[in-house]
């Protein structure tokens, strides 16, 4: 395994879901940058944005401000040392059935802001792929469920 892989359902650089960000700053430092997001009356999300390593975390109040979701924007990680920031769509879907990932479901999520943006989600792994101009331009993946709504956290 390579230290830069990225491991569904579990984490990066051995940082995991459901850590708080106490432990992830320890880990990797101060983020770069912090944002706080409100997702409704009720919700609210805070994400560390560290520019360098192309990362930023996700912590989320109903998850009690555990890490939820992992975004990644530098090809230097990969998932199975080949789905990373770059690779185009063409060879994604050629290769898809190799690695298992289940059935992927697509979205065009194209704006006026950005024409070319299309989501690749799996659900089974709750991974999504960003892409513009037919390339991965963001691997975004969250922690496995139990069911729809149950979180399997890892101890």
């Amino acid at each position: 395994m390579n230290k830069n892989d990225i491991i569904l359902g579990k984490g990066i650089l051995g940082i995991q879901f459901g850590m708080l960000r106490a432990e992830v700053e320890k880990i990797l430092g101060n983020a770069d940058d912090v944002g706080e997001y409100s997702l409704s009356p009720d919700e609210v999300s805070i994400t560390l944005f560290y520019i360098d390593k192309g990362l930023s975390f996700t912590f989320e109040s109903i998850d009690q401000y555990r890490l939820s979701y992992i975004s990644v924007l530098n090809e230097k990680y990969s998932i199975f040392q080949f789905i990373k920031i770059g690779l185009s769509k063409k060879m994604l879907l050629a290769e898809l059935e190799l690695f298992q990932l289940g059935k992927p479901e697509f979205e065009d999520v194209a704006s006026e802001e950005f024409p070319t943006h299309e989501l690749i989600f799996f659900p089974n792994e709750n991974l999504h792929l960003w892409l513009d101009n037919n390339q991965i331009s963001e691997i975004q993946f969250g922690p496995f469920f139990d069911d729809f709504k149950t979180i399997v956290w890892e101890d």
